[in-house]
Parts: structure tokens; C-alpha cells; sequence
């Protein structure tokens, strides 16, 4: 397998964990919950950011049609 690939098999379980983090979080509101909320967002934020730099599709690190706005305004879709 080449470095290529792994690197890309490694964004891709860092945003999925990111984002299933991210729903976990939204299902109570205390100061804690919020906090890790904008902790995701910033990571989805900054893949995200960088995907669209690159030009990488959004579809190949699992980020394609996520509005990840949602997760830290209200509870995630």
C-alpha cells in the first residue's frame, strides 16, 4: 500500500471519528458538551478549509454534503 494511501485512510477515520464525536456531543448542552462541539468544528473546519485549497474532493475524506456548522449550532445532523 502506498504512503499515499494510508495518509488518506487516516484523514478519512480522523474526520468520520470527528464527526461521530461531534453528534455524541450535541446530545446534551452543558459548558463541557459546547466546548468539545467547537473542538470538532475546528477539526472539520481546518479539513475541510484545506481539502478545498488542495482541491481534494470532498468525497474522498468523507466530508461531501456535511454542513459542519450544524455541529456546533445546534444538534447534528
Amino acid at each position: 500500500m502506498s504512503q499515499q494511501i494510508d495518509y488518506q485512510i487516516l484523514l478519512q477515520e480522523v474526520i468520520k471519528t470527528a464527526r461521530e464525536a461531534a453528534q455524541q456531543a450535541s446530545e446534551t448542552d452543558s459548558p463541557f458538551e459546547r466546548g468539545l462541539k467547537a473542538a470538532y468544528y475546528d477539526i472539520l473546519d481546518v479539513a475541510k478549509t484545506q481539502a478545498e485549497i488542495m482541491e481534494v474532493p470532498l468525497t474522498e475524506i468523507g466530508l461531501d454534503g456535511v454542513e459542519i456548522t450544524d455541529y456546533i449550532t445546534s444538534k447534528a445532523a
